[in-house]
């Protein structure tokens, strides 16, 4: 019973990072939607690097849906 319940804290721990590194990942892809909505992007970044640093984001949000996805299906 007593690893029982272990494993079920465990992947709650687990579940709950999984939902900061989510929200974090959003927040990050919001913040470079919103620069370049502005067009302040252009003040901060070269077109390639600022392209880069928006498939990163994207990544990372997409790569922390999937695991809370997983996590709540386990």
């Amino acid at each position: 019973m007593l690893a029982t319940m272990t494993k079920t804290l465990t992947a709650e721990v687990q579940r709950k990072n999984a939902e900061r590194q989510l929200f974090g990942a959003r927040r990050a892809l919001s913040h470079l939607v919103e620069l370049y909505d502005s067009g302040q992007w252009r003040q901060l970044y070269k077109e390639d690097a600022f392209a880069e640093a928006v498939r990163q984001a994207r990544h990372a949000v997409e790569h922390w849906s999937d695991v809370v996805a997983k996590s709540e299906a386990g």
